[in-house]
């Protein structure tokens, strides 16, 4: 453990809070179940390729509107408290899953899983850039990122082995892994009060007269077209990103490889990401971020495109498994702090949250569409039509480029906002 405080403590994570690190990796450590999701649906379930995506996209949609409430549920009852109930929720749910024997309580697991796991994100939302400069952001976003795949380093390898096992303690050792989360969170988390604990009516008719005005700001916000072109293009990537835990392991598996030999491979994925994603992310500050958006995605579209070559050697596998990584690298750390960039004063929060609801859906939907590509088409058609996704995501980026950085140029600055301080010369 000396070698991991040493590392903590040097310059590489300079800015980020160092508990939110760990907690982000111990967070992700314990989703042991999310790479081997399709495969524990058709090999223990007995589902087609089809049904099991739409599984997995139900798993994801219960994420998708526990995002959407949770921010206001954190606010209402303060964070720690609940961070504690998600987390328990989420070990419950977890240790269920192997005992659903029905179709419709499956579903109902899954979606209930989806809900708790995803909804403990937005809880530490406000702990990454609450007081990080803007110049900081694209760092800040990339050292969050590094933290969540040092955990699905570990969970694509250790998954992998305990797949081959048994299929059943994912689920039961994802619930000890949160249930662990849940103790570490309680230690390290600062206690939370809610913001106003008794209100008079007045107070009251006060609350949801501000309710109403955020509807009123995220409506404005899902009129900002530039910034739903720029937050769709995202959507778009995370289809393509999806089939690395959707489709690619019955591709896999129809080829001849076992679990643990995807786990290995999609451990590959996580290490490179978290030996360059920092180094990385340092980089590409000094770049113009809509060129690297573009280009993140074309060499993504470049990875997907040859896995549709017949031969499914692991070498290959494991090329076109880098080519992309390349790709995601370059996105992760550059969304969100373009989109934070591109927000009219006062209302980020509501385009970050936008943007993670366009993210979570096509986390979600992109399972189920690869999978009933894969099932009625066949392996070529689905690779390249995710490359095809792909380009058209950079496609969009590039023609939006101009448009964004001379926006990003003109918003006016916010009081811990002085400028956009996102590169947009000439590069």
């Amino acid at each position: 453990m000396r070698w991991l405080r040493s590392f903590l403590n040097s310059d590489v994570l300079v800015g980020e809070p160092r508990d939110v690190v760990l907690i982000e990796a111990v967070l992700a450590a314990s989703k042991l179940s999310i790479p081997f999701l399709t495969l524990y649906l058709v090999g223990a379930r007995g589902f087609d390729y089809a049904t099991a995506g739409l599984f997995v996209a139900i798993r994801g949609l219960g994420g998708l509107v526990a995002v959407m409430l949770a921010g206001a549920i954190a606010d209402r009852f303060g964070e720690k408290p609940v961070v504690l109930t998600l987390l328990a929720g989420a070990a419950l749910s977890a240790a269920a899953i192997p005992h659903l024997q029905s179709t419709h309580a499956l579903l109902v697991g899954f979606f209930l899983l989806g809900a708790f796991v995803n909804a403990v994100q937005p809880a530490f939302s406000s702990l990454v850039v609450r007081t990080i400069p803007v110049r900081h952001w694209t760092e800040i976003y990339a050292a969050e990122y590094w933290a969540m795949n040092v955990g699905f380093a570990f969970t694509a390898l250790v998954g992998g082995q305990v797949a081959v096992f048994a299929f059943d303690w994912l689920f039961y050792l994802e619930a000890v892994g949160t249930f662990l989360a849940l103790v570490l969170v309680a230690r390290i988390l600062p206690a939370t009060r809610p913001q106003t604990r008794t209100r008079s009516p007045r107070q009251r008719a006060s609350l949801r007269g501000r309710g109403w005005r955020a509807l009123a700001t995220v409506s404005l916000a899902a009129r900002d077209r530039l910034a739903v072109v720029l937050i769709s293009s995202s959507l778009l990537f995370a289809l393509c990103l999806s089939q690395m835990t959707g489709t690619l392991p019955l591709d896999m598996e129809a080829s001849g490889y076992s679990p643990d030999f995807y786990g290995y491979v999609i451990f590959w994925n996580g290490a490179l990401l978290t030996i360059f994603q920092i180094r990385a992310g340092r980089a590409i500050a000094r770049r113009r971020a809509l060129r690297i958006l573009a280009r993140a995605a074309a060499v993504a579209g470049l990875g997907y495109g040859l896995l549709a070559l017949p031969h499914q050697h692991i070498a290959l596998i494991l090329g076109c498994l880098t080519i992309w990584t390349v790709g995601e690298m370059m996105d992760a750390p550059v969304r969100s702090a373009v989109v934070s960039a591109l927000a009219k004063p006062g209302s980020r929060a509501r385009y970050l949250g936008l943007l993670s609801a366009a993210l979570t859906l096509g986390y979600s939907i992109g399972p189920w569409l690869g999978g009933y590509v894969l099932q009625v088409a066949g392996r070529e058609a689905l690779w390249l039509g995710t490359a095809g996704c792909a380009l058209l995501c950079a496609l969009i980026r590039r023609v939006i480029t101009g448009r964004v950085e001379a926006r990003i140029l003109t918003v006016p600055s916010e009081p811990d906002r002085p400028g956009s301080g996102l590169p947009c010369g000439k590069r």
